[in-house]
C-alpha cells in the first residue's frame, strides 16, 4: 500500500507511525553502505565508535563522521513530518 494517494496527499489508511517508519527507512536506505552501517551499529545496537571502527575496518574518526552525517541526513529527510519550519522539538 502506498503512503500517498494518487493526488500526492498522505493516505489516511497509513498510520502516522507507519509514515514515520517509512520515512526513516527511506532516509537510511539512501545513505552509502558504510555510513548506514556505522549509523545503525551506533544508534540501534549501541556499539561504541571503537567497536564500529573494528567491524568496518575504518578509523574511529571516520566512523564518528559517518554517524554525524547520517544523523544530519535523517533529520533533514524527516523534517517534513513535523509540519512546520525549523527543527522538530
Amino acid at each position: 500500500m502506498s503512503s500517498t494517494k494518487d493526488d500526492g496527499m498522505p493516505n489516511p489508511a497509513i498510520s502516522a507511525g507507519d509514515r514515520i517508519w517509512l520515512a526513516f527507512l527511506t532516509a537510511v536506505a539512501a545513505l552509502p553502505p558504510e555510513v548506514r552501517a556505522a549509523f545503525l551499529l551506533h544508534e540501534a545496537f549501541e556499539a561504541s565508535y571503537d567497536e564500529i571502527a573494528c567491524v568496518l575496518g575504518l578509523p574511529v574518526e571516520t566512523c564518528r563522521d559517518h554517524v554525524a552525517r547520517a544523523r544530519a541526513h535523517a533529520a533533514t529527510r524527516m523534517q517534513p513530518l513535523c509540519g512546520r519550519a525549523g527543527p522538530c522539538p
